[in-house]
Order: C-alpha cells, then sequence, then structure tokens
C-alpha cells in the first residue's frame, strides 16, 4: 500500500487527521502512536514546561526516507498504509509532538510496522528538543 504521508511539520498534527489517511475499506486493523510532551524527562532537573523541537534541513526527507525503508524491510508483503508525523516549533506540556498511524488487513503487521517507525524516527530522524523547565533552565537533547 505505502505512505500516505510522512512530514515533519511546524504546525498541529492530530491522530483523527492521520487516521483518516490511512483508512481502507479492506484493512481491518489500525495501529496508532502519539506522542505527547510530558511534564518530566530524566534528563530535566525540574519540572519540564515546554519545548521547542528543531531539525535539519534534511528532516523532511529524511522521515520519507525512514518511513519507506521501514516498509521495505517489515512489511514485504506490501499490506500497510503509513501515515507519520513529527512536529517542529515551540510546544507546551500537553501538545501531541509524533503521530504514526498503519493499517493493514490484520493486526499483526500493523503493530510491527507502527513500532518500526516509531523506532526508527526516534533514532534516524535529525530533530532536536530544547527542554524548558519550570525555574527558567533549559537541556538540549539529541543533538
Amino acid at each position: 500500500m505505502g505512505i500516505a504521508l510522512a512530514e515533519v511539520r511546524d504546525s498541529a498534527v492530530t491522530a483523527a487527521e492521520l487516521l483518516d489517511l490511512v483508512r481502507r475499506p479492506d484493512a481491518g486493523a489500525v495501529a496508532l502512536f502519539v506522542g505527547v510532551v510530558r511534564d518530566h524527562d530524566p534528563q530535566a532537573s525540574g519540572a519540564v514546561v515546554s519545548l521547542d523541537y528543531t531539525c535539519h534541513p534534511s528532516a523532511p526527507q529524511r522521515i520519507r526516507e525512514i518511513v519507506a525503508d521501514v516498509l521495505a524491510s517489515t512489511d514485504p508483503g506490501d499490506d500497510c498504509t503509513v501515515a507519520a508525523v513529527h512536529r517542529i516549533g515551540h510546544l507546551v506540556v500537553g501538545d501531541v509532538a509524533f503521530v504514526v498511524a498503519v493499517s493493514a488487513a490484520h493486526r499483526q503487521p500493523a503493530f510491527a510496522v507502527c513500532e518500526q517507525v516509531v523506532e526508527a524516527v526516534k533514532a534516524g530522524l535529525p530533530v532536536w528538543k530544547q527542554q524548558f523547565e519550570a525555574d527558567g533552565s533549559y537541556r538540549w537533547s539529541g543533538l
């Protein structure tokens, strides 16, 4: 089936938007991952209140390559449809930062591809996070 959407953007993304993109009459399963900005982080010394995501100029192309690579290795039967969006810009606690939706005829390939896309994007997408803490300090991660 392939890639319905794979992008890095500076505007809001919702699970509903991506679910609509991967819905198909032959798909009996949809796996969904929603990454949300949380109020804590192991690298933070206090409460996290917001963060800024920035990216390398290659990030929009790289996310498409990552999703294509996962589909090639994890979905050899071409059963899955994938939509994946990673946000950049200023986000506050509770904002959606990363969404992946995967549809397939059955749950196993949908789950497998969804998990692999999430892990591959987290490992290979050139996006960096500056976390702002309640005391006014900040920390960078993913550099």
